[in-house]
């Protein structure tokens, strides 16, 4: 199985059409909150920097 990645401009009548369609078919997979979420506080710098996997145990306990 392939995987494309492609830019549509939902902002056209062309692209909010064709990304209807495709969600028709059940291609796009929409993201859910815990994901937008995650996506979000990446964008606004909340995350937690750590060096090696024992800080980051550390960090989360």
């Amino acid at each position: 199985m392939a995987t494309y990645t492609i830019t549509v401009n939902e902002r056209t009548k062309a692209g909010r059409g064709l990304v209807e369609y495709l969600r028709s078919l059940g291609v796009i997979n929409e993201a859910n909150d815990t994901t937008l979420n995650a996506i979000e506080e990446l964008k606004t710098g909340k995350v937690t920097r750590c060096k090696s996997f024992e800080d980051y145990l550390a960090s989360v306990q």
